[in-house]
């Protein structure tokens, strides 16, 4: 997925709506923006919540969503009884 955006005067950008529903994206989250050697320029995802139970702690990344790792204890038990 490659976007082009270009920057407001105010130094600010919007993610596409596109990116932000593929990767479950909401409004208040926050990210770390990291410079790279090559002058790229990397986001990346500080904090979130779980897409089931809205937790903000012991969260994993799958599929570009996160899931707290009860949830994700959950699913597995429940996928192993069938």
């Amino acid at each position: 997925m490659e976007f082009s955006k270009k920057m407001n005067k105010s130094g600010g950008l919007t993610l596409p709506a596109a990116m932000r529903r593929e990767l479950g994206l909401q409004g208040g989250e926050r990210f770390g923006i990291n410079v790279n050697n090559d002058g790229s320029i990397t986001l990346k995802r500080v904090q979130g919540n779980c897409v089931f139970c809205r937790a903000d702690r012991d969260l994993i990344v799958y599929q570009g969503r996160f899931i707290c790792s009860t949830c994700a204890d959950n699913i597995t038990s429940a996928t192993r009884r069938g």
